[in-house]
């Protein structure tokens, strides 16, 4: 060990002689200085803390002297081994955090429905490694600066122009905030809008989003959904002012909110000040029949609707990029506030994306992307047709998963639990609703396809008609 710090107060009674013994055994007992550890030497660390050698010498023998350090003529002084040392009188350690798992089976399902799962196979590494090498070799001194706190201009750049062709949103680049994720874009808007809001948010929908609001102790009003996705009417009813909605592809529902209902609800956001719509298009890449349905923030003349997208569906959730586009006002308080935020996203991912995207490769991939995933949805849909007629497919014409209404007498619960011992992992739509359950007389079950291939699809999709259907 070259050095180490550690305050010693010379105005406290207690000498620095053993205000510095103290501080290294307690460092042993932790564990943070191991056996065999070198200590500094005796001239360099009473340099460094501006002591004595002779303080310094009397704190290294007194922990000799107890067994805590072993002095080795001409070398040095090292950590001994002091198991049985520390047996006495160490304090318990700390548990270690348990953190959310994703499936919390102790066995790994053979097929796993996940909604949240892309296929990985077809990701462009070869294009993503080439770039990524020729950005690093480019030596650019520029990037391992910070860089504007909104993200690179040029990749904001790119990101408005995609907007605008792919999904009718008008912006410019000064309107784009560039973030690592969803939920971390998230939790910034909640600091520009203040906290004295209350926000609405669809049930069943996002727990993510919904669990931040509650974290930041934000009143929160939960929406019913009917078959054209928020009701308005209950929105209107209500006391909220922000409301948070998926309006392409409601999750975890799946309808796709059409023009009447997006007027209402933009209609509601301009009836009073300071109301706002949070438009989270998190999978909007992904329609596989009628006319693409422009984004709310493409329909929105007043500067009302914050607009939310990731890249998490086409390219990779670990990427950690998403991008948020604020009105006029917003961006007003943003810049007076918060513009001191560094970006949360490495200078060098970003310029990688900037080239993907402006060399075209983005478009390219997202295509093939469609293909695949129009594939396997055409083949889950195709499965679950040749189930007894007891079955309902809800949300199939867009997004990454479709849900199945059971009509067999069996509850959510028997459902989800035949398919685990069968091997397969399906999600019932309780687990996306807060606080109470919208009723129903038939269960409701997810199914993402993204991530399994189409033989896995046929294979699950067997496995749940026998467990299902053949009593």
């Amino acid at each position: 060990m070259d050095m180490f710090t550690v305050h010693l107060d010379p105005g406290r009674k207690q000498p620095l002689y053993d205000q510095l013994y103290m501080h290294i055994k307690r460092e042993i007992e932790s564990g943070n200085l191991s056996y065999g550890t070198r200590l500094p030497s005796k001239r360099k660390l009473a340099r460094y803390l501006r002591i004595s050698q002779n303080t310094l010498e009397t704190a290294y023998q007194q922990l000799v002297a107890e067994g805590y350090v072993e002095a080795v003529p001409k070398r040095g002084f090292f950590v001994s081994k002091t198991d049985e040392v520390l047996c006495i009188g160490a304090e318990a350690p700390l548990p270690a955090m348990r953190m959310p798992a994703a499936d919390t089976d102790a066995i790994a399902p053979r097929y796993d429905f996940s909604p949240t799962s892309i296929d990985l196979d077809v990701f462009p590494f070869a294009i993503w490694k080439k770039l990524a090498k020729e950005t690093i070799q480019s030596e650019h001194k520029s990037l391992l600066q910070l860089g504007h706190p909104q993200g690179d201009e040029r990749l904001r750049s790119t990101i408005s122009q995609y907007l605008y062709y792919s999904r009718g949103v008008s912006c410019t680049p000064e309107q784009i905030i560039v973030g690592a994720g969803t939920e971390s874009l998230f939790q910034l808007l909640l600091q520009i809008l203040g906290r004295d809001n209350s926000f609405a948010v669809e049930n069943p929908g996002y727990y993510r989003m919904y669990r931040i609001l509650r974290s930041y102790g934000i009143d929160v009003q939960l929406l019913p959904l009917d078959e054209e996705g928020v009701d308005v009417a209950q929105l209107a009813d209500g006391h909220s002012n922000i409301v948070y909605t998926t309006p392409s592809h409601q999750f975890p529902m799946g309808m796709v909110m059409p023009v009447n209902r997006r007027m209402r609800l933009l209609q509601w956001v301009n009836e009073q000040d300071g109301r706002y719509i949070i438009e989270d298009d998190y999978d909007s890449e992904f329609r596989y029949s009628g006319k693409p349905i422009p984004s709310l923030h493409g329909m929105d003349s007043s500067g009302k609707v914050i607009y939310i997208g990731t890249l998490s569906k086409p390219l990779s959730p670990s990427l950690r990029i998403s991008y948020m586009v604020l009105p006029g006002r917003l961006l007003e308080v943003y810049r007076t506030h918060y513009i001191s935020y560094a970006s949360t996203v490495s200078r060098i991912d970003q310029h990688v994306l900037y080239r993907f995207i402006q060399e075209g490769h983005f478009e390219k991939h997202l295509n093939k992307m469609r293909r695949i995933y129009k594939r396997k949805r055409d083949r889950l849909v195709a499965a679950v047709r040749r189930f007894p007629q007891e079955i309902d497919i809800i949300g199939e014409n867009a997004g990454l998963h479709l849900l199945l209404k059971v009509r067999n007498g069996l509850s959510e619960e028997a459902l989800v639990s035949r398919a685990k011992e069968a091997g397969v992992k399906v999600y019932g739509i309780s687990g996306y609703c807060f606080e109470s359950v919208p009723e129903g007389p038939d269960p409701v079950i997810l199914l993402g396809f993204a991530g399994l291939s189409e033989e896995d699809i046929d294979a699950a999709a067997r496995i749940l008609e026998q467990v299902w259907f053949s009593v």
